[in-house]
């Protein structure tokens, strides 16, 4: 009996995406070999050569395993059909971006054989955290009551199971399953399941190094919050069945809440808090407790400071922007920017967008923002706003200023955001109409002026300057895209304005779903080549002119197949020249980039001249292309290179490193999983949202 359980081990691991990590969570392994009778790699769905890299790194240490290919959706669903599976006498369920200790599976088998009756054995782990010290988690407190044992452990009186501590026997886990319609708490359901059904055998030993991504848990917390709550609910009230008692299961379920409260709170969702409260004051227990009455404290006060949805505020704040060209619908650069910016303040209050230029839509859809034009058609003959613009200023009718005077009369905006540098001669007539008079600079205009080759920078920007420095007296606050930028500005304005830092955002990041998507196929051609952007600006026809002449025709000596689309607004002529180059196409004022980006290997980004930070570059990391750009491109966004896009400064490089990537499929699915991360957890909405209500004061912190 002691030997068939100690040398027939199953070992299960879910995997989606995972080439990056699966090859060292395999060779973890290999110490245990002499038990191992197999490993089963569920493969849930993968685009990134998951099940390639899961056979060459088992054939090279000489493993016995099988890929399984699902497509499921949830890592407990994916491990259930591990368990349909196994022969072996008993399984062991790892994380295909865990590693376990050398002789770890079979310390738990002999701790599984050696006690009559016990159904898991339970190691201890190692758990590391990105910017944390390692921390040790022993099992400890187990007893031979099964129900004392499953209560106590609903209730966080005996440390968590970690995936990949434990040896499950086969005839423990004989009806039982992990649940399928939840990815938070589904571990905690099975381990409670198992041990109300079984006895515990636990050991000291450390048997697994896991890794916690704390944003990651952050954002499936904040992500629909009561939905992820009901179905956890649903799913604990299940396991009164088993024998679960009640008083426990309603414990874990207020305790459930109180933690999704408290990421909630971290985030400024006050109103979502304050849902998931009431559930903890439900229970008699937690309800009454000193941490709950702190969460509560926090509500209260962030409501009232005007730092949460607009939906939980006594008091909303209203926010009037104003822009030179439409910002919605959002197509460049900038009005992607604008409206982004026009969503994340809506969530303290109503929000007017208007536009200098006609605006063609009334009001977004589902959103508490309207969208005002500022002149009409007949209005360009009318005299302009002042009796001088230097090269750089917008002109500006007189009948808009009458009518954004209007406007802000009657919509009493508690804040005025200004689009940059060219709309200059607005801001002293709004002054006095708001508390509150914002600039929000798209990009240092001066040192962009410096950086464009065709002018000369003694000619440009000591005007430009100037504006920036008067700006910055009349303003109450200025918002950058970068620090690299607030660096800028802080060197040129004598002012002590405050300076926030407000990114570009994950363009239509509410329409793009959260998973990565799957890796375009290769029949229409590989690789194929994206640059979307403002075709009519200055800097991305320099780029688009480099890509064409020189860049796709290195690319093209080594992967003949490669096409380079260029895609944007307002073409300039140049531009519609390059569509006539081989392997060249262009398509103009395109409806949606989404399936341009879905059809896209790569995107290249060669930017010599501009500021801010690039949209295209969020854009695509956000839809999983690989980037590959000039540091230029990337300045101030913060990225690691080699590690989230690749970099170069000339074109020759950037068409090796292109052609370097495109021949090696696991280090593209590691670039496309990096940079996918990075995108939705610095420049996904919470984090706009969190800068915008910064940008606002409604944290009382300046820069």
């Amino acid at each position: 009996m002691i030997e068939r359980v100690a040398a027939n081990i199953t070992v299960v691991i879910p995997a989606r995406n995972a080439a990056a990590t699966l090859d060292a969570a395999i060779g973890s392994l290999t110490a245990d070999r002499p038990v191992i009778r197999e490993i089963l790699v569920i493969d849930d769905g993968s685009d990134d050569r998951t099940a390639e890299v899961a056979m060459e790194s088992a054939r090279r240490v000489g493993l016995p395993l099988d890929v399984v290919s699902v497509r499921l959706g949830s890592a407990g669903a994916a491990r259930n059909v591990g368990i349909e599976r196994a022969s072996g006498t008993s399984i062991f369920f790892l994380d295909a971006d865990d590693q376990v200790m050398a002789g770890s599976l079979s310390q738990l088998g002999s701790a599984l054989a050696g006690q009559p009756g016990a159904g898991l054995a339970v190691g201890a782990s190692i758990r590391r955290a990105k910017g944390r010290p390692d921390k040790l988690k022993t099992p400890q407190g187990y007893g031979p009551d099964r129900r004392q044992n499953t209560s106590r452990y609903l209730r966080n009186e005996l440390w968590p199971i970690a995936m990949g501590s434990a040896l499950v026997a086969d005839w423990a886990t004989a009806g039982i399953r992990f649940p399928e319609t939840i990815g938070l708490d589904e571990d905690t359901c099975y381990w409670a399941a198992l041990l109300a059904n079984a006895e515990i055998v636990a050991i000291d030993t450390p048997v697994l190094l896991y890794h916690h991504d704390e944003e990651r848990m952050a954002r499936r917390f904040i992500t629909e919050p009561r939905k992820t709550f009901l179905a956890i609910a649903r799913e604990l009230d299940s396991l009164a069945a088993a024998g679960a008692k009640r008083d426990a299961l309603q414990w874990r379920k207020a305790w459930i809440a109180q933690r999704i409260a408290r990421q909630l709170i971290k985030h400024g969702m006050f109103a979502d808090a304050a849902g998931m409260m009431r559930a903890v004051k439900a229970h008699r227990e937690l309800g009454q407790s000193w941490k709950a009455a702190q969460y509560l404290a926090r509500i209260r006060f962030g409501r009232l400071a005007g730092t949460g949805p607009a939906a939980g505020l006594a008091a909303p704040r209203r926010t009037l922007i104003v822009s030179f060209d439409p910002a919605y619908p959002p197509t460049s650069g900038a009005d992607l920017r604008t409206f982004g910016n026009a969503v994340a303040a809506a969530e303290v209050g109503p929000v007017r967008l208007a536009s200098v230029r006609p605006a063609g839509s009334t009001r977004p859809p589902g959103r508490d923002i309207r969208v005002v034009s500022l002149t009409t058609e007949a209005d360009k003959r009318s005299h302009s706003l002042g009796w001088r613009r230097i090269k750089g200023e917008n002109r500006i009718p007189r009948p808009a200023l009458a009518r954004l005077k209007a406007l802000a009369r009657e919509f009493r905006p508690d804040t005025i955001v200004v689009e940059s540098i060219p709309l200059f001669k607005l801001l002293q007539p709004l002054r006095p109409l708001t508390r509150q008079l914002i600039l929000d600079m798209h990009n240092v205009e001066s040192d962009l002026a410096a950086q464009t080759t065709c002018n000369a920078p003694s000619a440009v920007s000591p005007g430009i300057r100037q504006l920036e420095r008067r700006a910055a007296a009349i303003v109450d606050r200025i918002w950058v895209c970068s620090k690299l930028d607030r660096e800028r500005l802080k060197a040129i304005i004598d002012h002590k304005t405050p300076v926030d830092v407000v990114p570009n955002g994950i363009p239509r990041a509410k329409g793009t779903s959260e998973l990565l998507p799957v890796s375009p196929g290769t029949s229409d051609g590989f690789p194929v080549i994206l640059f979307a952007g403002h075709l009519g600006y200055h800097p991305n026809i320099d780029a688009a002119e480099r890509l064409a002449g020189v860049i796709l025709p290195r690319v093209r000596q080594a992967l003949p197949a490669t096409r380079l689309v260029l895609a944007g607004r307002s073409p300039d002529p140049a531009v519609r020249i390059l569509a006539k180059l081989d392997g060249v196409v262009l398509i103009e004022n395109p409806d949606d980039v989404g399936p341009l980006l879905s059809a896209a290997h790569l995107c290249i980004v060669p930017l010599r001249i501009g500021g801010g930070t690039r949209i295209k570059i969020l854009e695509a990391m956000a839809s999983g292309v690989p980037v590959i750009a000039t540091p230029l491109a990337a300045e101030g966004l913060d990225l690691a290179g080699g590690e989230d896009l690749l970099l170069s400064d000339s074109d020759e490089g950037l068409a090796d490193l292109a052609v370097a990537l495109c021949s090696d499929p696991a280090r593209m699915a590691r670039l496309r999983a990096r940079a996918y991360d990075t995108a939705w957890s610095c420049f996904g909405p919470q984090a706009i949202r969190e800068a915008v209500r910064r940008g606002l004061g409604l944290d009382g912190t300046s820069r």
